[in-house]
């Protein structure tokens, strides 16, 4: 950073409140006096909360039973240069492909071929952002079952790439459900919504791997089970934070449109890396033993 350079800090996080919408089937987050000043000269409060509330991070224990939970990690892990792409005018909800999507029956889905010119990206830097502009549509109603999508090929592609680890999106989740048209609304696909056998494969209870577990880059990736047929988001799921090491997942991001990005190149020419377009990125979880998943507090440090 050169001398006299003016930094920001832009809050990319969710504000966590009673009432707030949460994905469908998941915990709604409560805050309930636990103490108060007349009683007992304090107050401290008990909270019920999800582990994929708001702005949060998946770990690979979220979709793999031997899966790392996320005090695994070490916190340099979810720190490190950061670029995001504006992919709104491809699958936003303003996009020609968002419009289109109930005549496809199809989620508005992001294919290898719109990130490609971003390749020399994917190869430099360890995270990357995605920037829908979903994140204004928290409250509608189809924030949750119809939002911009990734593909299970996007996903291997992204997982080609060994020096990304984080990836960053505003969406609640990688793959909607499938849109319909009519009153009746959208089909949800949840995120249990596997084989009904799958979910006989799931720990109830488990257990947590001791901190400062090593990353064996030579470890093999995990592969789904062959016996499975697993819907869309869990197969995204799955490639990302089965890959060795994992690409964790950070979902429900907030205020992309404040950062430096890259849009599509014309004529779908490679992009060049921009100094100027890189920040630095925090996206710390909570310290939680055996988590699966945790909101966090998402910071990007810009140039201004």
């Amino acid at each position: 950073m050169g001398r006299g350079s003016v930094t920001a800090l832009i809050d990319l996080t969710r504000e966590i409140s009673e009432g707030m919408p949460v994905y469908p089937g998941d915990p709604l987050f409560q805050a309930r006096p636990f103490a108060d000043y007349g009683t007992d000269g304090f107050r401290a409060t008990r909270f019920t909360i999800g582990s994929h509330l708001g702005t949060h991070v998946d770990a690979p224990s979220h979709y793999f039973v031997d899966g790392e939970t996320l005090d695994a990690f070490p916190v340099d892990f979810f720190c490190g240069s950061c670029v995001c792409l504006n992919l709104a005018s491809v699958v936003g909800p303003e996009s020609p492909r968002y419009a289109a999507r109930i005549a496809t029956g199809r989620p508005a889905s992001l294919n290898v071929d719109d990130l490609a010119p971003f390749e020399p990206l994917f190869e430099d830097v360890p995270m990357v952002l995605l920037r829908f502009d979903w994140a204004q549509k928290f409250g509608v109603s189809d924030f949750y079952d119809d939002f911009p999508s990734l593909s299970p090929e996007l996903c291997d592609w992204l997982a080609d790439y060994p020096k990304l680890r984080i990836l960053g999106l505003e969406t609640p989740s990688l793959v909607s459900a499938p849109p319909r048209s009519g009153d009746a609304g959208r089909e949800f696909l949840a995120r249990d919504a596997f084989d009904p056998e799958f979910a006989d494969l799931l720990p109830k209870d488990p257990a947590p791997l001791e901190t400062g577990v090593s990353l064996p880059e030579d470890e093999p990736e995990r592969e789904p089970l062959d016996e499975l047929e697993l819907n869309a988001d869990a197969e995204c799921h799955r490639i990302l934070l089965g890959r060795r090491p994992p690409i964790l997942i950070l979902e429900g991001l907030v205020r992309l449109e404040r950062l430096p990005s890259y849009a599509p190149p014309a004529s779908n020419k490679r992009v060049e890396r921009d100094p100027s377009r890189v920040f630095t990125l925090s996206c710390l979880p909570l310290p939680i033993k055996g988590a699966d998943g945790s909101p966090a507090r998402v910071v990007a440090k810009t140039l201004e």
